[in-house]
């Protein structure tokens, strides 16, 4: 842990695939701007040297016109402080992928309020270590904030995927019969080696039999990630004061 307050934690993120290590501060921002001042001095003191840092979460504050839509006029006054940080911590908006707002707070009519109150800071120290990173706002329903998904991409990632088991493979019929099967068919060879070689043949068998009958589990959810973000941005552009329920 590097850091740690009312509003936010800090710490270390060490993985193979990083070069250097990653300080990564998880924001929750309190609604005033006094008390948003604690929290960017806190932040000041996890600043990093030279390492890549994220610093990401609900911010509890827009910085311009266009991130805000009903409710009060937006003021610059408010996102002062908050720009001046990210001048002072040398950061800047990672960009995103999805909605225009993060934040609605599901009223009906004129008394909707959107803003995109939930982003991803980074610095320059990211682009240096060869981090390519990517932000997607994924649908709000049921909650009134969407959740934001990192995607991190290295100089070292065009080395073969690995195999990852979805435990949920275990309970659909079907799943037992083809591991029992795969298993059963022997090998010849030192008992290491038949080790390897069944395992490799299970793996083979496995991506088979998810293709072909359990399906894409990461498609079909992106698909209805893809179905509730088209009806959000209907509700967005035209005001409609339908529930998501009644678009999808």
């Amino acid at each position: 842990m590097v850091g740690e307050g009312v509003q936010h934690a800090s710490f270390l993120v060490y993985h193979n695939c990083l070069p250097i290590p990653l300080t990564v501060s998880v924001v929750h921002a309190l609604c005033t701007r006094e008390e948003r001042r604690a929290l960017w001095s806190a932040l000041m003191r996890d600043k990093p040297l030279h390492e890549p840092w994220f610093v990401g979460g609900d911010f509890n504050v827009v910085v311009d016109a266009g991130e805000k839509e009903g409710g009060l006029p937006f003021r610059l006054s408010e996102a002062l402080d908050f720009l001046d940080f990210m001048s002072s911590a040398e950061l800047f908006d990672a960009g995103f992928f999805g909605s225009s707002y993060t934040w609605c707070n599901n009223c009906m009519g004129r008394a909707r309020i959107w803003k995109r109150l939930d982003r991803l800071l980074i610095n320059a120290s990211c682009h240096d270590a060869g981090l390519v990173v990517f932000v997607s706002y994924l649908a709000r329903d049921p909650s009134d904030h969407s959740s934001l998904l990192f995607s991190v991409r290295t100089r070292v990632d065009g080395k073969p995927r690995p195999f990852c088991f979805i435990n949920v493979w275990t309970s659909y019929v079907g799943f037992r019969d083809v591991v029992q099967a795969s298993w059963q068919k022997g090998y010849s060879g030192f008992p290491l080696q038949i080790v390897c070689s069944k395992l490799s043949r299970l793996k083979a068998n496995i991506k088979s039999w998810n293709k072909q009958s359990f399906g894409n589990i990461f498609g079909n959810t992106r698909r209805a990630e893809e179905v509730v973000l088209v009806a959000e941005k209907r509700v967005e552009e035209d005001g409609s004061t339908e529930t998501q329920e009644d678009l999808l």
